[in-house]
Parts: C-alpha cells; sequence; structure tokens
C-alpha cells in the first residue's frame, strides 16, 4: 500500500438527521467529500454535488436507476461507486465510455484495495472504506444508525421489500424529510444488525490494514451518538475542521 501522506482529506456524508440544515456548500471546490444514496435529491435542490457518489444497495440501485444514470451522463460527481446489480437495466448504456464508474464487485477482486477483506456492509461503510482507500484522514458525519425501522409511511411487501405509500412531512431516518419519496422502494434498515455490524467490521479492516502494512489511516467521527462512536475517536459536528 501506499504512504497516505500524498492523499488528501476525505469528508463521508452519511444521511442521518443530525445533518439536518447542514450547509453543504460549506465544503470547497477543493474539498473531497463523498455522498451516498438518495441524498442526490437534495443536492439536485441545493445546486451541489459531492466529489464521489455511493450506492451498493442493490433495491435502491434497482427503483432509482435512472436519475444515477443521469448523475453520471450528466458528471454531476467525478466518480461513481456502484454494485453490478444496477447494470440489469442498463441495456442502451455504454459502461465502456464511462471509466469514473467503478463497481464494488471488482473493489473487491483487487488485492492491493482494502475492500478484498469485504464480508457485511452498507452504503454508508461502503463510502468510508472508499474514503479510507483514497484518504490520509478521513471525516465521517452523519451516520446515526438510530432507525425507524417501519415509518408509518411505508408498507411491508411479501420479499421484505418496504414501499413508501405518502411522501413523508417529517422522515425520523434523514436529514432532509423528502429523502424518501412516494413509489420508493428500500430495505427495512436493519440499524443494529447489518449497519452495526458493517462498521464494526470496517474497523477491524483498519485494525488489520495497520497491524499488516504498518498504516494507520486515521478516521474522526463527528456524531456523539451511540452509533459508530464506539468504533471511532468521536468529536461533535461543531468540531468539524471547516471555515
Amino acid at each position: 500500500m501506499s504512504a497516505t501522506n500524498s492523499k488528501p482529506e476525505v469528508y463521508v456524508l452519511g444521511n442521518g438527521r443530525s445533518l439536518k440544515d447542514f450547509d453543504f456548500k460549506r465544503f470547497g471546490d477543493d474539498t473531497i467529500t463523498i455522498g451516498c444514496c438518495l441524498a442526490y435529491r437534495h443536492w439536485e435542490a441545493i445546486d451541489w454535488y459531492p466529489t464521489f457518489y455511493v450506492n451498493v444497495d442493490n433495491v435502491v440501485l434497482k427503483h432509482n436507476e435512472k436519475a444515477i444514470r443521469n448523475m453520471i451522463l450528466d458528471k454531476k460527481c467525478k466518480g461513481f461507486l456502484l454494485s453490478k446489480s444496477i447494470m440489469e437495466d442498463w441495456d442502451h448504456f455504454d459502461i465502456k465510455k464511462h471509466e469514473n464508474v467503478f463497481f464494488l464487485e471488482d473493489l473487491r477482486c483487487n488485492p492491493f484495495s482494502l475492500f478484498k477483506n469485504l464480508f457485511n456492509f452498507c452504503s454508508g461503510s461502503v463510502a468510508a472504506l472508499f474514503g479510507c482507500d483514497i484518504g490520509s484522514k478521513v471525516h465521517l458525519m452523519g451516520f446515526d444508525l438510530d432507525y425507524v425501522e417501519l415509518i408509518p409511511e411505508c408498507m411491508e411487501k411479501e420479499d421484505g421489500v418496504l414501499v413508501i405509500t405518502s411522501t413523508p412531512e417529517t422522515n425520523p431516518n434523514y436529514f432532509c424529510d423528502n429523502y424518501q419519496q412516494v413509489g420508493d422502494h428500500y430495505n427495512k434498515p436493519n440499524g443494529k444488525s447489518v449497519h452495526n455490524q458493517s462498521w464494526k467490521e470496517l474497523k477491524l479492516i483498519l485494525n488489520f490494514t495497520e497491524t499488516l502494512f504498518n498504516v494507520k489511516i486515521p478516521v474522526m467521527n463527528y456524531n456523539p451518538k451511540e452509533s459508530i462512536s464506539e468504533y471511532f475517536e468521536t468529536k461533535t459536528l461543531e468540531d468539524l475542521p471547516l471555515q
């Protein structure tokens, strides 16, 4: 692995309620940011996009592939990390023309990537691991993990997939209330069994990397909720090193 001091610091943006009213435009043009999943709806509204976009949720990808494809075509972000499952709906989309699109499945097969040890994951932990792969220091924000598993505005299908039946006026799980909209399909959050386990394993991957390669990637969490604070050094959002 290459030395980390030649790499930039990276800000990884979760979608938790703790980022409600946060001004994303505080990030300068030279700041490397990574955002996830359906937050693109808010980015479009404020005319700001992160440097990289990450979404490896097969259900969310399938039901939002047109919007994601448009982001790629319009070059809204400099790079996109996705699951190959999205290509099932891309019959007329030549992915070879888009060298800025990367796939999780390929990274997991790369022996020189941190992703080679990935087992349990969610889009947030993948975004954070991607940040660790490209950055000298990683700043985490908005990863709350205190999901309301079933909000009143959803119904559960027989296969366990959840569907938004009406756009929530207030969504307790996300920083913007229209993050989820009527008709959206998504997986049950499973905050404790899936998300928390993903972050725990991310920390183990970083510990393994430090032990084996003597490479330490500093990670700072700016969310004092219980969530991921048990795995990473934690400060408050007010301590975020931005102007």
